[in-house]
């Protein structure tokens, strides 16, 4: 599948990432900084480890909403996207996440008990115009 890469435009081929090869490679880079900045320095401030590691702030935080850090800066505070609710890691409460997924299964299950007496009524129905 061709895309453009989030961070430098560039035209590249891959099923699921978001950027080229060579900006998955400075992101990794980063990463791997950060993670190592904070296994020395555990108490350190989002703002020390961006400055001293020369990663930008939104960079961090994406890591942090991830889940990627084991260890996250002391004063990341992350809210809930939908409620505001203060979370550790990605972007959606569980209680959030509970109702979202809630509401997602009810749907599709009412449908696939609708839909599979129509569907086999159908099937048989195109094997019946066949003969």
């Amino acid at each position: 599948m061709l895309r453009n890469c989030e961070e430098c435009n560039r035209v590249f081929s891959h099923p699921t990432r978001r950027l080229c090869v060579d900006c998955f490679e400075k992101r990794q880079e980063a990463f791997n900084k950060v993670k190592d900045y904070l296994k020395e320095h555990p108490n350190a401030s989002v703002a020390q480890v961006s400055v001293d590691t020369e990663v930008e702030l939104e960079t961090i935080y994406e890591f942090i909403r991830e889940g990627r850090l084991t260890i996250i800066p002391r004063d990341v505070d992350l809210r809930c996207e939908i409620c505001d609710a203060p979370i550790s890691v990605g972007r959606v409460c569980s209680k959030c996440r509970a109702e979202l997924q809630g509401e997602k299964v009810r749907p599709v299950q009412q449908k696939r008990e609708q839909g599979s007496t129509a569907s086999r009524v159908h099937y048989l129905d195109r094997i019946r115009d066949r003969r």
